[in-house]
């Protein structure tokens, strides 16, 4: 039987790198939000910000990436165990997922423009 995970280091970062990838490919929404972050880093080096102030951008940018992640994550391990049927509190629970990501949109982005044009 195949194992899941390794506890080798570089296993680990290739599992990693693999469900950036999937996210990347099948998920319009990380799509956008790495656009997003390209776009921010652009604007910071264009705009004559430090090291420090385009590395903070690059984390602040990476913060809805992370939430997304995770937001897909959970919803498709929400619609394999219950199916398309619905619930009120799966949509609570998705409704909530929403919400995180939506919160960290508001405020990773406006952590980088404030650094960026501050």
């Amino acid at each position: 039987m195949k194992q899941w995970k390794s506890g080798n280091l570089i296993n680990k970062t290739m599992f990693s790198l693999n469900g950036i990838y999937s996210a990347f490919v099948s998920e319009n929404a990380v799509r956008r939000e790495f656009g997003a972050l390209a776009f921010l880093l652009v604007l910071a080096i264009w705009m004559d910000k430090d090291i420090k102030a385009i590395l903070a951008v690059f984390l602040a940018g990476l913060f809805p990436i992370v939430i997304e992640l995770i937001n897909t994550a959970a919803e498709t391990i929400i619609d394999l165990l219950l199916g398309s049927i619905y619930r009120e509190d799966v949509k609570r629970a998705k409704d909530m997922l929403s919400a995180a990501v939506m919160l960290s949109l508001f405020c990773g982005y406006t952590a980088s423009l404030i650094l960026i044009f501050g």
